[in-house]
């Protein structure tokens, strides 16, 4: 289920490129400071975010969609159960307002003298194998919100 049109795109970025990016500005050793933002490229819009995970994990997401001030109502509404209960509940109306939101990032700086080795899709599609499809039980797992 989405809330909004799902059209709200994302900057992400795989670790592999991260890693493939420290490598090659260390082995450049350029004097100075060299700022930039790194994201892979192109962003995906949730859609295409949801298709590609829809496919790789096999499964099938209900395509109902919410209108964005619904969702937002049923943020407020966790949001007022919180309070009045003192606890922390993980939907909130600053949830959904950060999950429909278009985060995107401009990354044309590294990209212009930096080939990532892996595209976005690879490395989602790679993360997800490593961490939902054949998790290894052995290997240390870091969560995040």
């Amino acid at each position: 289920m989405m809330i909004g049109k799902g059209e709200n795109k994302k900057s992400m970025a795989y670790v592999g490129n991260i890693v493939a990016l420290i490598k090659d500005r260390l082995d450049k050793r350029e004097l100075g400071f060299h700022v930039f933002n790194y994201a892979d490229k192109p962003d995906f819009s949730m859609k295409e975010l949801v298709y590609v995970i829809e496919n790789k994990m096999n499964i099938s997401v209900p395509k109902t969609k919410i209108p964005y001030w619904l969702g937002m109502l049923g943020g407020f509404g966790f949001d007022f159960i919180s309070l009045i209960t003192g606890k922390k509940i993980s939907i909130s109306s600053i949830r959904v307002k950060k999950f429909c939101a278009t985060t995107q990032f401009n990354a044309s700086k590294v990209h212009s003298n930096f080939n990532a080795p892996y595209t976005l899709k690879e490395g989602l599609n790679f993360t997800l194998d490593h961490e939902f499809i054949n998790p290894k039980e052995d290997e240390i797992l870091f969560y995040s919100e």
